[in-house]
């Protein structure tokens, strides 16, 4: 089998007289599609058939300047892409079909009695090219190094991997087992093994799209060897008329002197004349494109009868096409037509992905030829799909190569600077497509129940049975059937643990043991293989179990259970260190009051987090009783538990101990369910951003730690890939120990709410004359909300005080019966007896589902409140998540918060009462601590300066702080300033745990 592919074309001239019964001749003696006769004589030896795709035209010269010379006014054309070179598709084509062949171009106006097909046919070859003095033109395989022979068995082999994979016996094996056996069956007959005998190469990864720069330093030098040279053999002997003195050098001092002179007088000459020709070229140009003239005209009724009548027929899932137009005249367009198709062959050449033309991936062969002598332009294409589906990929994804080329022939749709509108504009160009068709009378395929997805998928699966060794490999390579590889930005939810997928709020009642481990390796592997069939994976809205559990490990817990340390040190410092490191109480404010030695656990961290979650609390006590008693006997000791309060049904339900509506802002991961279900841009992140293993909101797949590959010689943890830096997934990689796993904060804030309820009433009836702008009078508890409000920056019933600056939305529904999602919330909104009262929390009586309202949580900050007269700048929620407030109106600095977005999963935990609640088990999830937990922490709520504010940190989670103990409201009659806020919180425990996903699970219990 021969890996050379050849796209050929043969011209040949032919009298105008001869067309038209010669196109009837082909259609009869070949056929569209091939008939019988022409099909046997090329598939009669299935191990050596060469001919992927033929076709034959002949066409009337169509530029009109043939100036009456009717004899050789015709063209006879045959397209051809074969295996091997040129002259030995000739050769075969010649030996195999030569006696189909030959009457027809024995009506050649040239043809010569006595001469063979083959040597006929080798000399009106054409030779198409890009450069000045090239015909121009260009081909494109869609396929490159397939042959069809190759073709053929990988799709036999495919369906006979099909049909075993579809075998009952092999269902219940892992992914590599069942590729094994596969293998071993197909090795046991002679047929498949003499395919998997031969050599094929590991299917390489896709790369990532080259940048602008990449571009510009691959396109310059080739655009300088194609098309400035002969700028550079006009300017030479100017450049030494200029420098060489008219004596010889006396020195080599002069010598040298004299050449740098020359170096730099022909660069600069070069520099400013190609400057300036190409730029009035260009002006030229554009003045060109202004007077050109689109054609509307229809095709003609009789040949799209014919064409159409042929499109998607006879069972076939590919199409031809053929169509002939006339490039514009002028030396402008001599040189713009040979720009376009540089451009595009170059460009191409960059595409990552093999066989695609931009993002098109549906061309099997495809050729752009002018045939010489003339201005004819003729583009073939072999195509998977519709006529139409084919040109509407163009029009959406190539539009600018098909406009630069096309652009250059008469009557195309208007075009700028000849890459820009033209095939944009799609019915317009749809109509210029179809009446620049002829139909084909002749057209052979060799495959035509097969596309380029198919023939691509063949390839892999060949390809994976050769060199799928690891178990990742196995997966992907299952993906073939039916499907497709998974994009590395693609979560597998199977393998993430539930918690990532939305704080487990299906599972209302919950509870927190932290558990230390014992010295004992084996120990602790056999307490984890106990605990690990309990742990939730996917997104677990359905879970049927009543109590499941959530499972994080520290770093101490990780080489307790058998990482070994140089493992461990490829973890980032910050989760090796722990939250009660040296250092990190600086960086999270954990000082006086919220420092480690005084807190109730984790003040020397700890090695597992168990996050208990249940249908009802006997469902949890359970599932706890039951872990308590395997634990002691296996040296498991449980050194901290705490009860977490139940999850109301809705989000108005989910109030914390301040009385404020929580969980209102949340990112939404990209390919989970609140991803899908959020309408909000603003507030989508990549999945890298929250777990290890995928792309980040850069598009970048960060590194995460791992292990050296003889750690792991059963290859149970996932290899390092492409994605990872790496050429492949060869078994000697480095493994993804945090692949499918997230870091884990856990932080146990105890809420001090009666410090909270009446500093607010202090401050409130301190300052009841400070905000005249509020409806009427507010009483003493309206003004507490208020102030609440301010500090919190939003409304108890989770309004925004962007949208309702003075007036909660439920409130604004409760008194009026309008909608809140559109509510203005002004004071003149509401009537004056209902003013007074409607800063408070909605009534209790009120009907539910007047309080169920939806908060909102679309807004921008510095968009719509740039000053913070709305929401304060120190407010806890506009430090949270800035959004653009720090530059606004900006995308990039949406971005830029979006980088340091966490994950809440936290929930509220119960006093000693057993029933009220003392304050938040605030839990996050980050793919990074340092960029996301850490820097929200120290640089937005912990700094004085945030927002060029002074002397102020966050009110609720930065009190203690030195230098931070102030609060300023803007108004729009001056700042109203609180008095020194008390510490509303104080941190009882905490520390860093990673959530391993299920393959990092699995590898700590064997």
């Amino acid at each position: 089998m021969s890996d050379v592919q050849s796209m050929v074309t043969i011209v040949a001239p032919i009298h105008r007289a001869r067309i038209e019964p010669l196109k009837g001749q082909i259609a009869s003696l070949l056929g569209n599609p091939a008939g019988a006769p022409f099909r046997e004589a090329v598939e009669t030896d299935p191990a050596h058939r060469f001919l992927h795709f033929a076709s034959l035209h002949v066409l009337a010269r169509q530029d009109g300047e043939d100036r009456g010379h009717a004899l050789d006014s015709g063209h006879l054309i045959l397209e051809l892409s074969g295996d091997g070179s040129p002259a030995e598709v000739l050769r075969q084509l010649a030996d195999n079909v030569g006696s189909l062949l030959t009457p027809i171009f024995e009506a050649a106006s040239d043809w010569r009695p006595g001469q063979t097909l083959q040597s006929y046919l080798e000399g009106h070859q054409l030779r198409i090219g890009v450069g000045l003095f090239d015909t121009p033109g260009l081909a494109f395989c869609g396929t490159p190094g397939q042959s069809v022979v190759s073709i053929h068995q990988e799709h036999r082999l495919a369906r006979k991997v099909g049909e075993l994979l579809a075998d009952p016996g092999h269902r219940d094996l892992a992914p590599l087992a069942k590729l094994d056996k596969v293998k071993a069956t197909l090795s046991g007959d002679p047929v498949f093994a003499a395919i998997l005998a031969e050599e094929v190469a590991p299917e390489p990864a896709p790369g990532a799209e080259p940048s602008v720069w990449t571009k510009v330093k691959a396109l310059s030098p080739s655009f300088v060897a194609t098309f400035l040279w002969p700028l550079l053999l006009v300017l030479l002997p100017l450049c030494l008329w200029l420098v060489w003195p008219e004596t010889s050098a006396t020195s080599a001092l002069d010598a040298v002197r004299r050449a740098v002179l020359f170096i730099a007088a022909l660069a600069s000459t070069l520099l400013v004349i190609t400057g300036a020709v190409l730029l009035g070229l260009y002006l030229m140009f554009l003045r060109q494109e202004q007077r050109d003239v689109p054609s509307d005209r229809r095709p003609d009724p009789a040949e799209l009868l014919e064409m159409v009548g042929r499109e998607n027929a006879y069972g076939h899932v590919q199409n031809h096409m053929m169509s002939c137009t006339v490039l514009k005249p002028g030396a402008l367009r001599y040189l713009s037509i040979r720009l376009a198709l540089w451009a595009v062959a170059t460009l191409t050449a960059l595409n990552p992905r093999r066989g695609r033309l931009g993002d098109i991936g549906t061309i099997h062969f495809a050729r752009w030829i002018t045939i010489p002598g003339t201005r004819d332009f003729v583009f073939f294409s072999n195509f998977s799909g519709s006529w139409e589906s084919y040109l509407e990929d163009f029009i959406t994804k190539a539009h600018a190569g098909l406009t630069a080329v096309w652009s250059n022939t008469v009557g195309f749709p208007r075009t700028r600077s000849l890459f820009l509108d033209g095939a944009t504009d799609g019915e317009r160009f749809k109509r210029y497509a179809r009446q620049s068709m002829l139909h084909t009378p002749f057209w052979y395929c060799a495959y035509p129940s097969l596309t380029t997805d198919n023939i691509r998928a063949n390839r892999r699966i060949r390809s994976g049975l050769a060199w799928a060794e690891t178990e990742m490999d196995a997966v992907e390579w299952l993906t073939l059937f039916g499907s497709a590889p998974r994009p590395v930005e693609k979560l597998e939810t199977t393998q993430i643990q539930s918690l990532v997928f939305g704080g487990m709020k299906f599972k209302p009642e919950g509870l927190l043991l932290v558990v230390d481990l014992g010295d004992a390796q084996a120990s602790n592997r056999a307490w984890l293989r106990e605990v690990m069939p309990l742990v939730a994976f996917n997104d677990g809205r359905y879970e049927a179990r009543p109590a499941v559990v959530s499972l994080a490990l520290g770093a101490r817990g990780l080489a307790r259970l058998g990482l070994d340390a140089q493992t461990v040190s490829t973890f980032p410092p910050a989760f090796t260190q722990g939250m009660h490191g040296a250092g990190r109480d600086r960086i999270l404010g954990d000082l006086g009051a919220n420092e480690a030695s005084q807190w109730l656990w984790g003040r020397d961290g700890n090695d597992v987090a168990l996050l208990i979650y249940g249908n009802t609390a006997e469902d949890v006590a359970a599932l706890t009783a039951r872990i308590e008693g395997l634990s002691v006997p296996m040296g498991a000791r449980i050194v901290f538990r705490q009860a977490l309060t139940k999850v109301g049904a809705s989000l108005s339900e989910r109030k914390e101990p301040f009385g404020f509506v929580d969980g209102v802002s949340q990112p939404a991961m990209r390919g989970t369910y609140r991803g899908l279900r959020n309408d909000d841009p603003i507030h989508l992140v990549e999945p890298g951003e929250f777990v290890l293993g995928y792309p980040d909101n850069r598009g970048n797949v960060p590194p995460g730690p791992t292990m050296a590959a003889s750690g792991d010689p059963a290859m149970c943890l996932p290899v390092a890939g492409a994605a990872h830096g790496m050429a492949s997934n060869a078994p000697d990689n480095p493994r993804l120990v945090g692949y499918n796993g997230s870091f884990l904060v856990i932080r146990q804030l105890e809420q001090h709410t009666d410090d909270f309820r009446h500093y607010c009433l202090r401050e409130g009836e301190r300052l009841k004359d400070a905000f005249p702008d509020l409806p009427l009078m507010p009483g003493p508890e309206e003004m507490a909300h208020y102030i609440g409000a301010k500090l919190i920056g939003r409304w108890q019933d989770g309004s925004s005080l962007i949208r309702n600056p003075y007036i909660p939305a439920s409130a604004v529904r409760e008194r009026t019966g309008r909608d809140p999602g559109t509510a203005a919330s002004r004071p003149e909104s509401l009537p004056a007896e209902h003013a007074a009262t409607a800063i408070s929390s909605p009534d209790k009586r009120a009907d539910p589902e007047v309080r169920a309202i939806k908060p909102d949580n679309d807004f921008l900050f510095g968009t719509e409140d740039p000053q913070g007269v709305r929401c304060p700048y120190g407010a806890h929620v506009r430090r949270a998540n800035p959004r653009e407030s720090l530059s606004p109106g900006s995308q990039d600095q949406i971005a830029i918060s979006n980088r340091h977005r966490i994950l809440r999963v936290g929930r509220g935990y119960l006093g000693e009462d057993g029933k009220t609640t003392s304050g938040l088990m605030f839990m996050c999830l980050n793919g990074d601590l340092e960029r996301q937990f850490e820097f929200v922490q120290q640089t937005w709520m912990g700094s004085t300066k945030f927002h060029g504010l002074d002397a102020e940190t966050d009110p609720i989670a930065g009190r203690g702080l030195p230098g931070g103990d102030g609060f300023t409201i803007p108004t729009r009659r001056g700042p109203v300033g609180l008095k020194a806020l008390p510490q509303f919180v104080t941190l009882r425990g905490g520390g860093y745990f990673f959530l391993p996903g299920r393959q990092l699970l699995n590898y700590l219990t064997l």
